[in-house]
């Protein structure tokens, strides 16, 4: 994109913020046990979130992904991407809802996962450690790993749902963002 997408500016209730904080906003309505920040701590996010430096340089979002879940202090670890401004706290909750110690829930928007906004139990730690190790990064490759161990089930995004998932990942989608 060129640009940080975390300092990106969205409309969060009139007013409008970065996409980071949007994002925690929408987090804590679920009052998480904590707030895991994958990443740089080069901001300046607030004393109730904990910045997560990546284990593994150079692996992308799946190595966020394994770097919060070895810290994690629950069961189960709820992802979300600072690039999908549309994701609501309701739906997030319905992942958590539908998830159970052992076994997260990753949806499916026909086939395509949407691993960036899924519940992981902390088990998949070591699967995402072994892909790493391989030098495999793709989160689709992960969450099927994941599925075919038992660790998550996939659920189908209901048509109503799928706009949540629109994510900025080029200066066209910022540009074509209602």
């Amino acid at each position: 994109m060129g640009h940080d997408k975390r300092l990106l500016l969205v409309d969060s209730q009139g007013e409008p913020v970065p996409l980071w904080k949007r994002q925690l906003d929408i987090l804590r309505k679920l009052r998480p046990v904590e707030l895991l920040v994958s990443g740089l701590s080069d901001l300046e996010y607030p004393p109730d979130a904990r910045v997560v430096p990546d284990k593994v340089e150079n692996g992308g979002p799946l190595a966020g992904i394994l770097s919060c879940l070895t810290v994690a202090q629950s069961k189960l670890l709820l992802v979300l991407a600072v690039d999908l401004p549309n994701m609501s706290s309701t739906y997030l909750s319905s992942l958590v809802q539908r998830s159970a110690p052992g076994c997260g829930v990753v949806p499916a928007i026909e086939q395509d996962l949407e691993p960036v906004a899924a519940v992981y139990p902390v088990e998949a730690a070591a699967v995402a450690l072994t892909h790493l190790q391989q030098g495999q990064r793709s989160l689709q490759t992960f969450a099927r790993q994941l599925e075919q161990s038992g660790l998550v089930s996939i659920q189908k995004v209901a048509p109503d749902d799928v706009a949540l998932f629109r994510n900025w990942n080029s200066p066209e989608d910022l540009a074509n963002s209602p």
